[in-house]
Parts: structure tokens; sequence; C-alpha cells
């Protein structure tokens, strides 16, 4: 009798184990702290983010506060320090972005893969990373506009309110920066297409002076205007001025534009972590 043998057998599929939230939280903060590091040794990225801000508060100051306060009756430093601080926040927008881009195409990113590692983590940790270091300069540049006049005057809840709202604002930069970082093919695509629409934002914004000095045929454009709205917001928190509609309308900017962003970098992210 002849005796064959087996065919070959096909092999087990191990299940992978179920994410465990706390491995998961660790290793979204060594993701996290190394988008910190890498931020704090770029002498670039601190240009771009912190001096420049700051050399910007001090040169408008210094030029037009007395303008301002003649013609405009404002206490120029209480509006021009909130746009200031939602400046550092739009500015990491490209910074960011070209970190992200850099890391995917550096070979970062399938080195991650390759590793038994919830690619979940790497987006966590890149948004919280991100997060604090938007949160923590917006306090530094607080603190230093603080030394050339800038107060709150409405309360410890006002102070909240005010960091909650440059959080909000900053959660909408980080996610336009990931979906760019995501769907462009070159970093010139990404200066292209960055640098230019957050210029004209903020010099079209009522951040440098009220929306009342503007011409009539701009002004419902200035009005609608994220930068707008959350200048408005933060300079109400923080001295003066309507809340309910620049707080309901830098929500609405935020949650639209943040919904969009991730759809489209969930989908690109998921294309690159099943690639090859």
């Amino acid at each position: 009798m002849t005796v064959q043998s087996p065919g070959p057998i096909a092999p087990t599929a191990v299940p992978s184990p179920s994410p465990d939230p706390a491995s998961l939280a660790r290793a979204s903060a060594i993701i996290g702290g190394r988008v910190i590091r890498q931020f704090v040794r770029n002498r670039m990225m601190l240009i771009v983010t912190v001096a420049f801000p700051l050399l910007q508060l001090f040169m408008l100051l210094a030029a037009f506060s007395v303008l301002v306060r003649d013609t405009q009756d404002v206490d120029y430093v209480q509006r021009l320090a909130p746009l200031i601080v939602l400046t550092t926040a739009f500015s990491s927008i490209l910074t960011t972005a070209i970190a992200l881009w850099s890391d995917i195409r550096s070979g970062v990113f399938d080195r991650l893969r390759a590793m038994p590692l919830d690619m979940r983590a790497y987006v966590f940790g890149r948004i919280g990373g991100d997060f604090v270091r938007i949160m923590g300069v917006a306090v530094l540049v607080t603190l230093v506009a603080h030394t050339v006049g800038f107060r709150f005057s409405r309360g410890p809840l006002a102070v909240l309110g005010f960091f909650g709202i440059v959080a909000l604002f900053g959660m909408m930069c980080s996610a336009l920066a990931v979906a760019v970082a995501l769907v462009a093919q070159h970093p010139g695509i990404i200066v292209r297409y960055v640098q230019m629409p957050t210029l004209v934002l903020t010099l079209m914004s009522s951040g440098y002076v009220p929306l009342e000095a503007f011409p009539h045929w701009i002004r419902p454009a200035v009005s609608v205007n994220p930068v707008s709205l959350a200048a408005d917001s933060l300079t109400g928190l923080a001295h003066q001025g309507a809340l309910t509609a620049p707080v309901l309308g830098t929500a609405a900017w935020t949650v639209a534009i943040t919904v969009v962003c991730t759809v489209v970098a969930t989908r690109r992210f998921t294309a690159l972590t099943r690639r090859g």
C-alpha cells in the first residue's frame, strides 16, 4: 500500500493581540517627545514659530501703537498680542507639515512600520507633541506680551477660555499640517499652498486693526475670516469685546476644517500603512 505524503500545511494565522491602551499611550508619548526634541533642536523652527512672532510684536507696537490709539481709540497691545499668539500656531502648519513629510520620505515611517508598533501611536504622538509645542509657545508669547502691557481683565475663567481658543485653533492647524504633508509630493508644494494662504488670512484679519478700519466692500470677508474670529475671541476674553459670535465662529471653522482634513489624512495614512 502506498502511503501518500501530506500536502503542504497552510500556516495558521496568529491573531494579533488586542491593542493595549497603556502601551499605545507610552508609544505615543515617546513619539510626542521626539517631536518636541526636534522642535527645540531646530533653530529654523524656533525662529519661525517663536522669534519671528515676538519680533513682529515689538516692531508693530513701536510703529503703530500711537497711531492706532489716536485714530481708533484702541490700546493696541490688547488687540495685537492675541493675533501674535495665533500667529505662532498658524506658522506651525508649515514647519509641522515639512517635518512630517520628511519623516515619511526619509525612511523613518518605514522603520516604524517594520516594528511591532501600533501605527496609531505615530499619529497620536505627532498630534500630541505638536499640541504641547503650540500651547507652550502660546504661553511663552503671552508672558512676553505681558511685559509690554498686555493684560487679562476678565478673571481666571476668561484666561482658561483664552487658551481654550488657542487650543482649538492649534487643533485646526495640526489637522491642516497633517493633511498637507500626507498629500504633498514635495516640500515646494507645502510652502506654496501653506505660506501664501496663511499670510493672506492673517493680513486680511481684524487682528491688526478693528473691522471698522477696513473698507466697507471687504468687511464681510474679513468678518468671517477664521483668523479674525479667533483673534476677536481672544481679544474679548482677555479685555473686552463680543464673545458669542467670534467663539461660535471659531468653533465652527475648527470643526469643519478638522473633519475635512481628518478624512483626507485618514485615507492617505491608511494607504501608506498598507503599502508594500
